[in-house]
């Protein structure tokens, strides 16, 4: 089941188990080294998907700016990839983004490989690969 949630709404244990996912994959699986709590998360939605056993398994955190709307953290627990679990969370990103922030510019950074995954939906590459985090990356908007 899908929820949407401020900071403020997340319960302790959704909490820690959005930063336990995100830990598994970007810092254990992916090695990349890097402060993951950024302060960002106070004013971001947060996107997540739970199994029956009540377990966050998809997230990804949506950031509202001045000019344009951006999200990030796009996490699919390991063993549920491969089947379009993350296409379910992109176009659940993009169906609370549509409804809240229709008229803004979408802006993300990307991991470089995941390019196409992203060009499928219509960003456009707007830089040159550059590296962050030890992994190859490239920004992209989502142009309205």
């Amino acid at each position: 089941m899908w929820h949407l949630k401020s900071f403020d709404e997340l319960s302790n244990s959704e909490l820690e188990q959005i930063f336990r996912l995100r830990e598994a994959i970007f810092i254990v699986e992916q090695k990349s080294y890097f402060n993951d709590i950024d302060g960002k998360d106070y004013n971001a939605l947060h996107l997540f998907n739970k199994d029956e056993s009540n377990n966050i398994w998809a997230y990804s955190r949506i950031l509202n700016y001045t000019d344009y709307v951006s999200f990030g953290r796009v996490t699919v627990q390991q063993t549920k990839r491969g089947n379009g679990n993350g296409r379910k969370l992109l176009d659940k990103v993009f169906d609370v983004i549509n409804e809240k922030y229709p008229d803004k510019d979408i802006r993300i950074l990307a991991m470089s490989y995941l390019r196409s995954f992203y060009e499928s939906y219509g960003f456009k590459a707007v830089s040159e690969e550059y590296i962050v985090d030890q992994h190859p990356h490239i920004d992209m908007i989502y142009f309205r």
